[in-house]
């Protein structure tokens, strides 16, 4: 694990709730065609700071979801809003769309 958003001029609460829709079920299917435009971000919260961990392929979005008792909300939201966060480069843009990162 190892990609978060931390957006500058807003928290990643306001951020996912501006660009991203909640994953009610937990499941998301990475190699769905109706899902080729988006990724999984989740939520989770450290008791003293929240983490918005990006889960860029299947084998990501299973470790975020080891039970460890902290409280987590999962998003899908479309990787071009990404875009807009630090750190987010068109290479790693890039790996998200073909859902593998070096």
């Amino acid at each position: 694990m190892g990609l978060y958003i931390n957006p500058s001029d807003m928290t990643k609460e306001q951020f996912l709730a501006k660009h991203a829709e909640p994953l009610h079920t937990g499941a998301f299917a990475f190699d769905d065609e109706a899902n080729a435009t988006k990724t999984v971000v989740c939520l989770i919260d450290n008791r003293a700071f929240t983490a918005a961990g990006v889960c860029y392929d299947a084998e990501e979005l299973s470790a975020f979801h080891v039970p460890d008792g902290r409280p987590r909300k999962f998003f899908t939201i479309e990787i071009e809003k990404l875009a807009e966060l630090p750190g987010f480069t068109k290479p790693v843009l890039d790996g998200l769309r073909a859902r593998t990162l070096y």
